[in-house]
């Protein structure tokens, strides 16, 4: 008992003495206790005395850190984290030695320690991991403790939402973006992660952190070539950082090659003990590593066909079904795969229907697998030929409840509809459609083949929207470019390409009323004193008023805006002129497209209504989408407002301020409308 007297009034006598920075008496009392008590008895210490009285510990180890003793501070600090929340410097301390050797991951995971093991610090230790990441964005580990600690904290997603907040007012530093680009990789949605770097690159192509931070997320997605590009053109932007770039890919090499062969006996062992579902997921997992690997898919579809078979003799249908229709997805690994799934089919085709009714009346699944299973379903009816009114309500339920099928479901309706001269039915899903952003290969191809089909059916304009979806990802694509001149040639009477610009006086009805008709005839000689030079410069050949306004067109769309951008600055002019009575305001709706004229020179056509119908838009008609504006910032008078065929013609050139509004139906006009605003200073 006298031990233990004796070293709790020496735990307070070293104490105090390193408090009033007498270390030399603070290190000798601390070795007395050792003498006293070793060290290899802290374990029966801490039950006999309890942390209050081990405080003489940290004093040792905080005089070890003086002294520049790091090793054996870092011992004395490790055997202190046995008692939890007590002590902090155990861990602050700890990662300083770490931070003065260079090895910010290891002082990271001291800092994750702290977070999780220290409640009353934990924002020390979180600001101290953004201070990590500050000296080394790149470091992975460092985000990853950061990323642990906030989860540990059951912060995370407020922490992330936050973050996301402060990046969308556009002032967010790199401390927020690259902390939140690294938590939604984390978080398991890579998709949003990418999406901010794509954003930042397009603002600052030439920083190599985001380039390699881009090349991480190609590598996690097995599309290597572009990770390394990434690399390579990091490396060429930052060259005194080559090594560290060099890394980097080193060890994203390394990781995949240990995560290949971890899988690879994952599978061995599964196929060994007969646990297929184990053995497919693993080779899944490959596949997401390597996806054009033909050995992976090889093995794969191996995998698959064991399974089957393994079920099939066990006369579990409902299990080889689904594996069955996997197959078909490796006609590149295997040519013959086609017969043998035919015949597979044909020994279960009866029974496929019955178990997919089944399990939709069940009630047991609900969201995406359901749909899958309509989806399904609905391939076996077309395939057998069977119930054609069957597949209809199946597609229609899939797209009420929307999810991953939703647009499978829309492109088949379609084609459905289009084959059975339901048009209107047919066009409504073809508008859906046409909104998808046309980024790979499989849309562009189901958007061709339905175009072609719309084509046929006499549905030019929706046929137009496809194939311009297509053409603007892919100006080569089959024979789009040659189908689409054909929908656009003349089919009688003369017709001309022209920029067609409609402007219109805001509210002349409501100026009337205020400020009588002499008011109102003043304001629109003012007008015409304004914009005719401006359309004489901008080479307008034709003019005609609206009553309220105007409709001019011009040769090419770059005129047009121009017109607009000077017209709205010289009405600004004229308006801070205006002491009494009545100011100019005006909206504009400019579109490009194929336009007839009658013999009075007049003009007419779908083209000529486009612009009435966009220069009348309103803040209430609006469709928000990612990227466009809120109803509530839609601009309501000097606009300039116009179509995509427009802002496609003038996107290149960096003197206009063009931005995404969203999408719109205009009535009478058939398609959904990407809108986009010009902006004068």
């Amino acid at each position: 008992m006298q031990d233990q007297n004796d070293i709790k009034v020496l735990n307070d006598l070293a104490h105090a003495h390193y408090n009033k920075k007498d270390y030399a008496r603070a290190l000798s009392t601390c070795e007395s206790i050792l003498k006293i008590s070793p060290s290899e008895d802290f374990a029966v210490q801490v039950e006999k005395l309890g942390p209050r009285y081990m405080r003489y510990y940290e004093v040792l180890g905080e005089l070890y850190y003086r002294q520049n003793k790091h090793d054996d501070a870092l011992k004395i600090f490790n055997k202190l984290k046995a008692l939890g929340p007590y002590f902090s410097k155990k861990y602050s301390l700890s990662a300083e030695i770490y931070i003065n050797r260079k090895n910010l991951e290891a002082a990271a995971k001291e800092y994750e320690g702290m977070a999780e093991n220290c409640p009353r610090h934990e924002s020390e230790a979180t600001n101290a991991l953004f201070e990590l990441a500050d000296r080394d964005p790149l470091n992975e580990a460092v985000y990853r403790s950061l990323f642990n600690a906030y989860q540990s904290l059951k912060q995370l997603p407020s922490i992330t939402s936050t973050f996301e907040a402060v990046r969308k007012t556009g002032k967010a530093t790199d401390r927020f973006l690259f902390t939140l680009m690294y938590f939604y990789l984390f978080s398991g949605e890579p998709d949003k992660a990418f999406s901010i770097v794509k954003e930042e690159l397009a603002k600052r192509p030439d920083d190599p952190r985001l380039q390699i931070l881009q090349a991480k997320i190609f590598w996690d997605r097995g599309e290597i070539p572009k990770a390394e590009a990434c690399i390579k053109k990091a490396i060429l932007l930052d060259g005194k950082n080559e090594d560290r770039y060099r890394a980097i890919h080193d060890d994203l090499r390394k990781r995949r090659e240990e995560d290949e062969e971890t899988l690879k006996e994952a599978i061995s062992h599964n196929l060994k003990n007969e646990c297929f579902p184990e053995a497919i997921e693993a080779c899944e997992q490959l596949l997401r590593i390597r996806p054009n690997s033909k050995d992976f898919q090889s093995g794969l579809f191996e995998v698959l066909e064991k399974s089957i078979a393994i079920h099939l003799a066990a006369g579990e249908i409902d299990q080889a079904i689904g594996l069955i229709d996997r197959l078909a997805s490796f006609e590149k690994v295997d040519p013959g795969i086609s017969k043998r799934i035919d015949i597979l089919n044909k020994q279960i085709s009866d029974r496929r229907i019955d178990i997919y009714e089944n399990m939709i009346a069940g009630g047991k699944i609900a969201g995406d697998e359901l749909n899958r299973i309509r989806l399904d379903l609905v391939k076996v009816y077309e395939e057998q030929k069977k119930e054609p009114d069957r597949a209809v309500p199946l597609l229609e339920e899939i797209i009420q409840s929307s999810g991953a099928h939703e647009n499978d479901a829309r492109f088949r309706l379609a084609f459905y509809f289009l084959g059975v001269k339901k048009l209107e039915a047919a066009e409504a899903h073809i508008k859906k459609l046409a909104t998808i952003p046309c980024s790979d290969d499989s849309i562009k191809s189901r958007f061709y083949d339905l175009g072609v089909a719309c084509q046929e059916a006499g549905l030019k304009h929706q046929a137009r929207s496809l194939f311009g979806e297509i053409l603007s990802a892919d100006q080569n694509y089959h024979d789009t470019a040659q189908r689409m001149k054909a929908l656009n040639a003349p089919s009688g009477g003369k017709e001309i390409p022209e920029a067609v610009m409609v402007v219109d006086i805001c509210e002349s009805s409501r100026m009337m009323d205020l400020f009588g008709d002499e008011a109102t005839y003043q304001i629109k000689n003012a007008l015409e004193g304004i914009m005719f030079p401006i359309f004489q410069r901008c080479d307008s050949h034709f003019v005609k008023s609206t009553g309220d306004g105007f409709l001019v067109g011009f040769p090419h769309t770059e005129q047009a805006v121009d017109a607009a951008v000077e017209i709205l600055r010289e009405t600004q002019n004229y308006n801070a002129n205006i002491t009494d009575g009545p100011e100019i305001h005006l909206r504009f709706g400019i579109h490009f497209g194929a336009v007839r004229i009658r013999p009075d020179g007049d003009r007419h056509g779908t083209n000529v209504n486009i612009p009435f119908r966009v220069e009348g838009l309103k803040g209430q008609d609006l469709i928000e989408v990612d990227g466009g504006i809120s109803a509530g910032d839609f601009p309501v008078q000097d606009r300039i407002l116009v179509t995509e065929a427009v802002a496609h013609g003038i996107k290149t050139d960096k003197k206009y301020d063009m931005r995404y509004i969203g999408l719109f139906e205009l009535k009478n006009i058939t398609g959904i409308h990407k809108i986009f605003q010009i902006r004068t200073s």
